[in-house]
């Protein structure tokens, strides 16, 4: 699931890391945030990796509207 997540051209992470770029952010996640997501995608409703974008959204959805309104936003790491 993880490498779902991140090694596909168009993987989801890289996704999200564009998004962030956007706003002169870097997005990083440490190898135990991706492995919790992708264990997560297997509990929750048991949707496998059909799941993971709901899940990356509801993690990111906050942060993402936040990071205009911050003053120091060059970093974001998901532990």
């Amino acid at each position: 699931m993880v490498r779902i997540l991140t090694e596909p051209k168009n993987a989801l992470i890289k996704q999200y890391q564009k998004i962030f770029s956007m706003e002169d952010t870097k997005l990083e996640f440490l190898p135990e945030a991706l492995i919790k997501i992708a264990e997560n995608s297997n509990v929750e409703g048991k949707t496998g990796a059909r799941g993971l974008r709901t899940i990356l959204e509801e993690t990111l959805l906050d942060t993402m509207y936040e990071i205009p309104s911050h003053e120091k936003k060059n970093l974001i790491r998901w532990l």
